[in-house]
């Protein structure tokens, strides 16, 4: 089976997440084969700042998924709200 992608060799699409004291908020995102960036303002009371990433490339026909950490705060804070609202969401 041969998958083909037109427009490029590597599909990718990310969406960066930030930690508050209220929960998870979205942030930035870009989609599937669009260089275009979603701008969203960061939360002024965020502690950590993270970004999921989904890729899928022409050499594999796995999605390839990964979450890197952009920002942190507090350490203590940061474990503290983990504790209470989860890691980083896996979804765009």
């Amino acid at each position: 089976m041969n998958i083909y992608y037109p427009d490029s060799s590597n599909i990718s699409a990310w969406t960066e997440w930030h930690l508050t004291p209220l929960g998870w908020e979205r942030g930035n995102q870009r989609q599937e084969n669009s260089t275009q960036v979603k701008q969203v303002e960061a939360p002024l009371d965020r502690v950590l700042t993270c970004r999921y990433h989904e890729n899928v490339t022409i050499n594999s026909v796995w999605m390839q998924k990964h979450t890197i950490e952009l920002w942190r705060d507090s350490e203590e804070l940061v474990d503290k709200l983990i504790e209470k609202f989860g890691f980083c969401p896996e979804s765009l």
